[in-house]
């Protein structure tokens, strides 16, 4: 989950107005907040769902961009009461406290706990639960996670190879570029390729000023 910086500040009658659609397609980098795949076929969700808090239903703050699985997949329940409450990443810099990593020889998605912080524990945990669900399938009957992975494991792989490249590489300029480009905001599962620049210490030296924290 990328920390999300809404510029957008619509003028809309009901939510699903297409100004609406298009200002979270801008704020959101046409990014589903939960899985970080860059789609065209995403909805409207309610982060606090209109049912329990039906005055928050044309509310933009409260409206996110996510992709049809994961709208799907995530349990109706969430965000209902402070129980099971997740991170909001429009206001919480999620990275800060959870790592996403590619386990390819394992073929799942480790979610890591890498800080905790009181008012937020909870929050912390329940995002990682709910990731897992999208990722790993975990107590969810959905087998769209077997799609995601394999798409994961595709663009990371490629982006890992070309770390290797720029590493190995006498001439690393282009390669430089075309990571650059790999830790735009705008590129898909952009939490994985950042967690690989912080965990190696010469790669975050070279590429940690294009981490926009």
């Amino acid at each position: 989950m990328i920390k999300v910086d809404r510029k957008e500040n619509p003028t809309f009658n009901k939510y699903s107005d297409n100004i609406v659609k298009e200002s979270l397609k801008t704020d959101f980098n046409k990014k589903c907040y939960l899985c970080e795949e860059v789609t065209r076929h995403f909805e409207v969700e309610h982060f606090y769902p209109q049912k329990y808090y039906p005055y928050l239903k044309n509310e933009y703050s409260n409206l996110f961009y996510c992709c049809q699985k994961c709208n799907k997949i995530k349990p109706k329940n969430i965000n209902t009461n402070s129980d099971n409450e997740i991170l909001n990443c429009c206001e919480v810099d999620v990275e800060k406290y959870i790592k996403l990593k590619l386990n390819i020889l394992e073929c799942k998605i480790e979610i890591i706990k890498v800080d905790s912080i009181k008012n937020l524990d909870t929050q912390i945990d329940n995002t990682i639960t709910i990731l897992d669900r999208i990722y790993n399938g975990t107590d969810s009957k959905s087998n769209s996670c077997e799609d995601l992975k394999n798409e994961i494991v595709e663009i990371i792989s490629e982006f890992q190879k070309k770390l290797e490249q720029y590493q190995k590489s006498k001439l690393k300029r282009a390669i430089s570029k075309d990571i650059q480009r790999d830790l735009d905001i705008k590129s898909s599962y952009l939490t994985f390729k950042r967690w690989i620049i912080r965990d190696n210490k010469s790669l975050n030296q070279e590429f940690k000023k294009y981490i926009i924290d």
